[in-house]
């Protein structure tokens, strides 16, 4: 039996089908034995890594083609999964280091540990660090999120980003969380500065207990889309356990994300995403977490 179960969806016509054979030889390569499963809706072609393995490290669910939202793909990887403990992840981000399941196993204790330091590495950057993400090593003093790589596979910090730290407008996480401004080469020339902000931490990437995913109900399945369904799923978790977020506790602990093209607007799924989940915030943890469980056993 694997130690962890990595999770990662696959949905739609995402640009993250171009990394997903990287991100799952990274993750085989890990010194913590895990599997991976891929969670994708109907008969989208996925390209994975080959496993020869009598234990079959590396899976692929395909649930029902109207699942096309990553809570619900990550719900139907999970029921797979054959460890009690839980990574989930996404199909562009690749963990950086050998040791990064096993420093996760060290530093969470038995907690929920969340939200690793990410750095963005562009499309047109990627050379090396594409072909051999899980060895990649960052070079420079202080904390950076975006990067280039060298021919080595090294990570310098992109120049040109802005990080600064500030103070969420709304949701249940009242601590200053920090935010980055790519380099102005990265940023969309048609777009408004306050819709160019990222995060310099993987928002969604999560390692819990199996019993605590399923005690809360997992994902709840009304968020449409991307957007929400990551802060939603951490307020029923931090319900039932202690959540340790990575990149306040170690920023050292790092994965690799492979940018891709981000909508200049906000889209209607997202704006009805926030709405929903003010609204389920309003209703408090316990009401989100018993309405969940009881879709989740219908």
């Amino acid at each position: 039996m694997p130690d962890v179960s990595v999770v990662i969806p696959l949905y739609g016509e995402h640009w993250a089908r171009d990394s997903l054979l990287t991100v799952t030889t990274a993750w085989l390569a890990q010194d913590v034995p895990c599997e991976v499963v891929v969670a994708t809706a109907g008969d989208i072609p996925v390209n994975v890594a080959e496993d020869l393995d009598a234990d079959r490290r590396v899976r692929v669910v395909r649930a029902p083609a109207e699942a096309r939202a990553p809570g619900l793909l990550r719900n139907a990887g999970a029921a797979q999964a054959r460890s009690p403990l839980l990574y989930l992840t996404d199909a562009d981000v690749a963990p950086l280091g050998r040791d990064y399941l096993a420093r996760a196993l060290v530093m969470a204790e038995g907690r929920a540990l969340a939200q690793p330091w990410m750095h963005r590495i562009p499309s047109s950057a990627a050379g090396p660090a594409a072909e051999r993400a899980v060895d990649c090593t960052t070079t420079g003093p202080g904390l950076f999120c975006f990067v280039t790589a060298s021919p080595g596979g090294a990570l310098h910090a992109y120049e040109g980003e802005e990080l600064i730290w500030k103070r969420p407008s709304c949701g249940a996480v009242r601590h200053e969380t920090p935010r980055v401004l790519p380099p102005a080469a990265q940023r969309d020339a048609h777009a408004p500065r306050s819709l160019q902000w990222r995060a310099p931490y993987h928002w969604g990437g999560l390692l819990l207990q199996q019993r605590t995913f399923t005690e809360v109900g997992g994902y709840c399945p009304r968020y449409a889309g991307w957007g929400s369904e990551d802060d939603d799923l951490l307020v029923k978790v931090a319900a039932r356990t202690s959540v340790l977020r990575g990149w306040q506790a170690d920023r050292s602990w790092r994965c690799l994300h492979f940018e891709h093209p981000v909508p200049a607007t906000v889209t209607p799924d997202r704006r009805s995403n926030e709405a929903l989940y003010t609204e389920r915030l309003a209703a408090g943890p316990e009401a989100m977490i018993v309405h969940d469980r009881a879709g989740a056993d219908d």
